[in-house]
Order: structure tokens, then C-alpha cells, then sequence
């Protein structure tokens, strides 16, 4: 299959849109699809892949001024491609302003395909400016064969308020890249490497640091579980917005030396540090939940490090059943039941294991980004017309 991708997003911060862009290109191209890929020019260069043509956008800055020039810019590029080019398919991040993907689909009669990785009007607009940016949405939606969309909830928001058809909305949830465990420090190196004692508990979290994920709650948690866990600290991957916010929070619980910041990492770096982790935590704040449900791309990750997983919600319904018996859901900001678990995991290891265990299988057979994109992929092949010309 040929296809035509495009993501507009920071592919300069190792966070989840770097990871996740990347990993379904690799796992388009693991499948043997061939792609020109139209994302911003990234600081570092990407290495050269077999079956991936890269057409780069300017450096990604994220100001609204440099989005409305790349959103003109973008959509001459791939008009360009489609003009000298068949694809079967094309595949956009769905970035709301962004107009390129549905032109190029309905002239080039391209089946369409869009990735709602996250609320479908990002940020803030001023009044009218949202209006705008909701009825582009609502023609992308028109046009698309199909959204791909990782959170329950969403799918529900897509239909109820952009009234799109539930057969046309496909759940798929986000991946990981796959690990060959035998190559991962212990678990007792690992923690000796951070300085932590090798027979410490700790938890985990990774990823960007800001008001959608309650680290209120988690310290609360924390603080409550110190007494009955003398050894018990945090570590924390990632950085944003709120990064010092969340230090200030936990030197007011007296927590500041039991916290550990990395900072970002970039993918590869992810085993020197995941094995000292006991618990892989991603609870979202109320509001959140309601908008973005309990799974979302942690989990794959946590997962596939043998990590009990410790999520928000109201319910797992609706999600495979191998996930709603392999993670622990507590009430949306509700740090008495997060201490619960917490104790619960570290006084039951066994039981947090084969729990652990049995998510990692089922994230390792459906979950890896192999896995997602030929889930993508199938939902694509309803509308594939396979063309002749070839690829240079």
C-alpha cells in the first residue's frame, strides 16, 4: 500500500507525539507500505528508512503566527505529491486548522484516514476563531473513510457532537515500541544506577508534566503511604508546564528528597530507567477522565516493562478484556484509593506480577506499533485500490 502521511507536531521533545508518529511510520513500513511522510524538519536528523521518503515542513515552534504559514505550506506539498504521485490512502494526525489532507482527498479522490489523537479543538480560540476551526473539523470528518481514535470517550464526542457515524469511527489504542526483556538491567540495578536503595519501592511516572494529569492526587497518595513504606519514592520522566509546580507540591508534603526528575528521555534511554519502577502510574484530574477516559498511551509503555499499570476512571468498559482484568482503576482524585492500591501492590508482589505479566502479554501480541498499524491498515484495505505506478 501506498500512502501519503502527515503530522504536524514537535518531533524535537522525546514525548508521546514524537513516539507515536514515528512508531506508526515504522510500523506502516514493517508491513511493507510505502510513504511519503510530510512532518516539520526535526533538529536531529531521522535516520534513513527503506521504504519512507521524508518531505519536511520548517522546524516546529507551535506559535499560532508560524501554524497559519505551515498550514498553506502543508497543503502545497501534498498537493504537489498527489499531482505526481498515486497513493491508495492518506493519513493525517488530525491538527484542526489544517485543511491540506481534505483538499488533496476530495480532488485526488485519496481515501482519507485521520488520527484524533487528543481533544479535536486543541487549546484555547477566541470565540469566532473556534467556530472556524469546529466547521473545518466537521468537513474532515465528512470527508474521511475513517478516524482513528485511541480514547473511548472521544469516539463518543465525535459521534454526539460532530455527528459522525459510529461505523466510521475505529477505536484503536496508542502502541510501544517492542522490547527484548533479556537485554534490561534488574530491577535492583536499575534503582542502584538512579542512587535509590535496591530494595526500594517505587513508582513511576513518564511523560509531558501538566494540569491533565493529577499530580495532586499522586503525592497525596504518596505522602499517605510513606509511614507503612519507609523506602518509598518517585520517579518521574518527562518535563512541561507544570514540572515545577509539581516539585513545589511535594516539598510541601515533605516528599522532596523522596522525588526523582530525569527529565525528557528519548525512547532508547527508556530501559536504563523503567526497570526501577514498580508501579507505572497515569491518573487524569475529573475533567480529564471525562474527556480522554482512563487508557491512553502510558499504558502500552508501562506495560511492556512488566509494570503493574494504575489508571483514573469511572469504568473499563469497552476496552478488551485483557485490559480491564490487567490494570488497577481508581476514582478520579481519590488519593485514599490510590494509597490503597499502592500498599496492595507493594504488599502482594506476586499478585502484582502475574497481573503485570499478563498485560505485558497481551500489549506485546496487539499493542506493539507493528501491531496498531496493521490494525490502521485493515481498516484501510475496505477502500484500497491497489494503482500500478511505482514509487522511485
Amino acid at each position: 500500500m501506498k500512502i501519503l502521511y502527515f503530522s504536524y507536531v514537535d518531533l524535537d521533545t522525546p514525548s508521546a507525539c514524537q513516539t507515536h508518529t514515528l512508531g506508526i511510520l515504522a510500523g506502516f513500513e514493517a508491513h511493507g507500505c510505502r510513504l511519503d511522510a510530510i512532518i516539520p524538519r526535526p533538529l536531529v536528523p531521522l535516520p534513513q528508512r527503506e521504504l519512507i521518503r521524508f518531505h519536511f515542513l520548517s522546524p516546529y515552534h507551535g506559535g499560532r503566527l508560524s501554524v497559519l504559514r505551515e498550514v498553506i505550506f502543508s497543503a502545497a506539498v501534498l498537493w504537489s505529491l498527489c499531482r505526481r504521485h498515486h497513493y491508495d490512502a492518506i493519513y493525517a494526525r488530525d491538527m484542526d486548522v489544517f485543511v491540506g489532507p481534505r483538499l488533496c482527498s476530495q480532488f485526488f479522490g485519496i481515501p482519507l484516514y485521520l488520527e484524533v489523537d487528543d481533544t479535536p479543538v486543541e487549546g484555547t480560540y477566541p470565540f469566532l476563531i473556534r467556530k472556524a476551526v469546529e466547521l473545518n473539523l466537521k468537513l474532515d470528518y465528512r470527508q474521511a473513510a475513517g478516524l482513528i481514535v485511541p480514547s473511548l470517550p472521544r469516539c463518543r464526542i465525535i459521534n454526539r457532537q460532530y455527528h459522525v457515524p459510529l461505523p466510521k469511527i475505529h477505536l484503536i489504542l496508542n502502541g510501544t515500541d517492542e522490547l527484548d526483556w533479556d537485554l534490561l538491567p534488574s530491577k535492583a540495578e536499575a534503582k542502584q544506577r538512579l542512587g535509590l536503595p535496591a530494595d526500594s519501592f517505587c513508582l513511576g511516572y513518564l511523560g509531558v508534566i501538566y494540569e491533565r494529569y493529577d499530580f495532586a492526587t499522586m503525592l497525596t497518595a504518596m505522602a499517605t503511604c510513606l509511614p507503612l513504606i519507609p523506602k518509598l519514592f518517585f520517579i518521574i520522566i518527562g518535563g512541561g508546564s507544570s514540572l515545577e509546580h509539581v516539585k513545589r507540591q511535594a516539598a510541601d508534603l515533605g516528599l522532596a528528597d523522596r522525588m526523582v526528575f530525569t527529565g525528557f528521555m528519548p525512547p532508547d534511554e527508556f530501559a536504563r530507567v523503567l526497570p526501577a519502577m514498580d508501579v507505572g502510574l497515569m491518573p487524569l484530574t475529573k475533567a480529564a477522565v471525562l474527556e480522554h477516559g482512563p487508557i491512553h498511551t502510558k499504558m502500552a509503555t508501562y506495560a511492556s516493562f512488566h509494570l503493574p499499570v494504575v489508571t483514573a476512571g469511572y469504568s473499563l468498559e469497552g476496552y478488551p478484556e485483557e485490559i480491564q482484568s490487567g490494570v488497577h482503576l481508581m476514582p478520579p482524585e481519590d488519593a485514599a484509593a490510590l494509597a490503597a492500591i499502592i500498599l496492595q501492590l507493594q504488599q502482594n508482589p506476586s499478585e502484582a506480577t502475574r497481573l503485570a505479566q499478563s498485560l505485558r502479554r497481551y500489549v506485546m501480541n496487539h499493542l506493539t506499533w507493528k501491531a496498531v498499524a496493521s490494525d490502521i491498515l485493515a481498516v484501510m484495505e475496505k477502500s484500497w485500490k491497489p494503482q500500478t505506478e511505482k514509487l522511485p
